[in-house]
């Protein structure tokens, strides 16, 4: 099986939205780089990836990846590059129409688009997105099953304490929209979800959600099964049935998020600065960041992370970061008692 390194582009915070639960602090473009820097950014990734003998799974995002002035540029640095396995978009599909729709049909590296949600009723949408919102988003999701027919949709459902309940409809939604199914992650508070802290799920109403997501699909696990995991991947299969797949923790492994102005993090929701790709080769920030040294190594870990006995989980690094400010702590979701 080819072997492949995970990275999120964050291209732009420039957004045209000011969601509560959002990681961002800043919503315009001064972080985006002159257009020979992005290109320079990108070559940094691509020789990485080439070096390590990988392909690259790449998803592209913001802030809003639309609103970026070169996007298409962007994009097709990517689809021309002969290094990307599998290009994602990640959006909240308000720009989603038909000529762009039309420009991403052509792309033959594009395997996935992705659109966020919190929502699935206007009041809840628009709890979290804003007033008059909803319809721009259904829209999006419109255009996707239109326009969009050979690429991979899916929703990106960031789960919270008021959403919770939701869960068990998007089985429904994503079949009356066409996607192909949907990603359920945790929010994690930062940037302006700091304000909204209160709303992280406690340790059992994620294990209900898990109950939810296994018994929809039909899926008998022991607890211990599922914990290795950040976030589920429900697919729809053709005969509209579902299956659970479980999303590892890419910290230290084999993904990284980067920013718009270079900046590398472990993950997007673990926003702690360990380079530059404007200024270092992403091989010697993989190589000696004492971040990613320490994520990886288990015996650094505190509580009961550092005894757990599952070998392939190292808790959540950025939930503890977040809730704790030490993102060697213990993780405050662990379903282990």
């Amino acid at each position: 099986m080819e072997k492949t390194f995970h990275i999120q582009w964050h291209i732009t915070d420039n957004c045209n939205l000011r969601c509560r639960h959002c990681y961002q602090e800043t919503f315009n473009a001064k972080n985006e780089l002159p257009f020979e820097e992005t290109e320079k950014i990108f070559s940094n990734i691509s020789d990485f990836v080439k070096n390590r003998g990988q392909r690259l799974v790449l998803d592209i995002t913001g802030g809003e990846p639309f609103l970026h002035r070169r996007w298409k540029d962007i994009v097709l640095l990517a689809e021309n590059s002969g290094i990307v396995k599998e290009l994602g978009i990640i959006t909240n599909g308000f720009f989603l129409n038909e000529k762009n729709a039309g420009f991403l049909g052509e792309l033959k590296s594009l395997k996935v688009m992705k659109i966020s949600a919190e929502g699935l009723t206007r009041e809840s949408y628009e709890y979290y997105r804003g007033a008059d919102t909803y319809e721009k988003f259904i829209s999006g999701c419109e255009t996707l099953k239109r326009d969009l027919p050979k690429a991979r949709k899916m929703l990106m459902f960031t789960l919270t304490k008021e959403n919770a309940g939701q869960i068990p409809g998007l089985f429904d939604f994503i079949k009356e929209y066409g996607f192909s199914g949907f990603i359920v992650e945790r929010f994690i508070p930062w940037g302006a979800g700091r304000a909204i802290r209160e709303a992280v799920v406690s340790p059992a109403e994620w294990r209900d959600i898990l109950d939810v997501l296994c018994k929809k699909a039909d899926v008998e696990a022991d607890i211990e099964d599922l914990l290795p995991y950040r976030g589920f991947m429900v697919r729809m299969t053709s005969k509209k049935i579902f299956n659970l797949f479980g999303a590892p923790c890419i910290v230290g492994i084999d993904g990284l998020a980067v920013m718009p102005d270079g900046t590398v993090f472990p993950c997007r929701r673990f926003p702690l600065a360990i380079g530059n790709l404007g200024k270092d080769s992403l091989a010697a920030i993989w190589e000696s960041s004492d971040v990613l040294k320490k994520a990886r190594n288990k015996l650094l870990l505190k509580g009961k992370c550092r005894e757990c006995k599952i070998t392939d989980c190292n808790g959540c690094r950025a939930l503890a970061y977040s809730l704790t400010g030490d993102f060697l702590e213990e993780d405050p979701l662990c379903l282990l008692t």
